[in-house]
């Protein structure tokens, strides 16, 4: 997990958006490679903690024994990192563009997300997509996600390859909002 640390007014500058002070809150960008953030603030303060979770199935043939392993350990993943700490969860909502079993897959993780915080009690559950996530960050949402990502990163000063975990700290931010 990778942590980094940055000055609240830095960010809302940055990003011209106002933070909730002494919040946390969870970014889940939902898949079987499912990045996710906890995003904590201070007055002064944010912090991010940004992991990753990969499920893989590769060696397995059969589709379904594929999808109970993924619903296993997502499950147990989302179990360990769900906690009633957090006072709203963002799980990234699906998006449906050619592969009809891709969105059941995302949908069923994203439901796992949601079942979790709901029996953990969390007080506020946000679906999300990722445009419409961006477009509360003032991110263009018209170019190429990988061009969006790269200037996000730009503009929190960090270098992130990983596309889930960028993805999963957009997700926090937005959960952070005024």
């Amino acid at each position: 997990m990778d942590r980094f640390i940055w000055s609240i007014d830095k960010i809302e500058k940055r990003f011209e958006i106002a933070l909730k002070r002494n919040t946390t809150v969870l970014g889940i960008d939902t898949a079987s490679k499912t990045g996710y953030c906890i995003a904590k603030t201070d007055e002064k303060k944010l912090i991010l903690e940004v992991g990753f979770i990969n499920v893989d199935v590769s060696k397995i043939d059969d589709k379904y024994a594929r999808n109970e392993m993924r619903y296993n350990v997502i499950c147990e993943a989302f179990n360990s990192l769900i906690a009633s700490k957090f006072e709203t969860v963002v799980i990234e909502d699906v998006y449906y563009s050619c592969n009809p079993l891709t969105l059941i897959l995302l949908a069923r993780i994203g439901a796992i997300a949601y079942t979790i915080c709901k029996v953990k009690k969390i007080k506020e559950i946000i679906w999300k997509s990722a445009v419409s996530a961006r477009k509360l960050l003032k991110l263009p949402c018209n170019k190429k996600k990988v061009i969006v990502q790269k200037e996000f990163s730009k503009k929190l000063g960090i270098l992130l390859k990983n596309e889930d975990e960028i993805d999963a700290i957009i997700l926090a931010l937005v959960g952070l909002l005024q």
